[in-house]
């Protein structure tokens, strides 16, 4: 299932390995950030001093109940499980140019079902260079071994247990401003390698298997000191190990950029998109793309945020012997954050995704529901309360391994900073 995170650049998948931009923001009120990013005074953690470097550690303990672990209509297994996640950042602590160095260790284990646990970690570094006031240049590499698990896998082909992958991301990228004309340029690689075994029997991932490499870039000018119009582009290319999924994709977008303020931030934009294979194996995927995430204040103590997003993924599912598909993913969702005090806050979201397979007629519908009530106890630690709910309907129920489920997951967790 896929991100609803929109970034100021154009790719959307990657761009949150970049470091934020030293571009002052147009701030009407420091207080009016989002309410889910607000950190009341006093609870922001310390960190330890390095030199001119601050270590920040962290470490997350939750306890959770999954009713339907493998995802499934017609193998439900429900169990308990609990989750602990070591993680660091350092980074610098410098007035101009950013760098950072940052990891995680992830580990999930089941009361019950042992073969349902994993372990997740990814190491990285991101860095930013201020050549002069309004040109900037950033990069970022990552690496990551990691798992895809039941109910969240690209296209929900039938997962039952953990699938490790490893993953390699890396970008360069800048910002560069004349007056109120702004550009915006970056480059983006990622390798995955997934497991050959899934339960001891051969998985094929040769479909998604491989390279990615992705070409953006955006124009924009400043209408107001509010508001940005922009035009921008994408060239993807996909070099995979199952040749038949070579493909090529662009996409042309227009739409606005909003600065904080106290009414509406984010941006929004609306285009054309078009995905193909290189030697025509599986059908294309083309026309409107779109994708937004914007803030709503509706009170300095509410805040909305509505998001969206249009791409293709593909998937190797096989029916009526055509082996595989591009798969057309529409997604929009809505959440509200509360403040109930200054370090309590209440969360709820819903969103719906809808997948529609272009080799045949295979249309799959998701809805996503979930509150979260968040309580800072001080600087060091953060309790959370969360619960969610998934329901998976598809019109190929029951066959070749897709079913319709229903899920829910209580989660209760701390997590602890310095």
């Amino acid at each position: 299932m896929s991100s609803l995170v929109i970034a100021p650049f154009a790719s959307v998948a990657l761009a949150a390995d970049y470091p934020a931009s030293s571009r002052a923001a147009v701030e009407v009120d420091p207080s009016m950030a989002p309410v889910a990013d607000r950190k009341p005074e006093g609870y922001d953690p310390v960190g330890v001093p390095v030199g001119s470097f601050i270590f920040l550690p962290s470490l997350y303990l939750a306890g959770g109940y999954d009713s339907n672990i493998t995802a499934s209509g017609t193998n439900v297994k429900d169990d308990a499980v609990l989750t602990v996640r070591p993680a660091f950042e350092l980074k610098s602590d410098w007035l101009r140019h950013f760098l950072s160095f940052d990891g995680y260790f992830q580990s999930g284990s089941y009361a019950s079902y042992s073969d349902a646990d994993y372990q997740n970690w990814s190491l990285g570094s991101r860095g930013r260079l201020d050549v002069t006031q309004d040109f900037e240049l950033m990069g970022y590499a990552r690496y990551a071994h990691l798992n895809e698990l039941p109910g969240d896998d690209e296209t929900n082909t039938g997962l039952t247990s953990p699938l490790p992958y490893d993953r390699t991301t890396a970008g360069v990228g800048f910002r560069k401003e004349f007056n109120r004309l702004w550009t915006t340029g970056t480059f983006d690689f990622r390798d995955r390698d997934y497991d050959n075994f899934l339960d001891g029997a051969p998985t094929d991932q040769s479909y998604r298997d491989g390279q990615t490499y992705q070409v953006s870039g955006r124009v924009g000018y400043d209408i107001s000191p509010l508001t940005s119009w922009f035009v921008g582009g994408s060239y993807y290319w996909y070099d995979m190990q199952d040749v038949n999924y070579d493909a090529e994709e662009y996409d042309v977008v227009t739409g606005l950029k909003f600065e904080p303020s106290r009414l509406l931030r984010g941006e929004a934009y609306v285009g054309y998109r078009d995905w193909s294979t290189d030697n025509g194996y599986l059908n294309g995927a083309s026309g409107v793309t779109y994708g937004a995430d914007l803030n709503w204040f509706v009170s300095p103590l509410a805040t909305v945020t509505f998001t969206a997003l249009q791409e293709v993924l593909t998937s190797n599912y096989i029916y009526d012997g055509i082996m595989g598909s591009a798969v057309t993913s529409n997604e929009v969702g809505v959440r509200l954050d509360y403040e109930l005090r200054r370090n309590i806050v209440l969360s709820g979201w819903f969103n719906y995704q809808n997948q529609d397979y272009e080799e045949y007629p295979r249309n799959d519908d998701t809805y996503f529901m979930g509150a979260e009530l968040r309580y800072l106890i001080n600087r060091y630690a953060t309790a959370t309360l969360n619960y969610s709910y998934t329901d998976f309907d598809t019109n190929f129920d029951n066959i070749n391994g897709a079913e319709d489920y229903n899920r829910s997951v209580v989660t209760a967790g701390i997590t602890l900073t310095y």
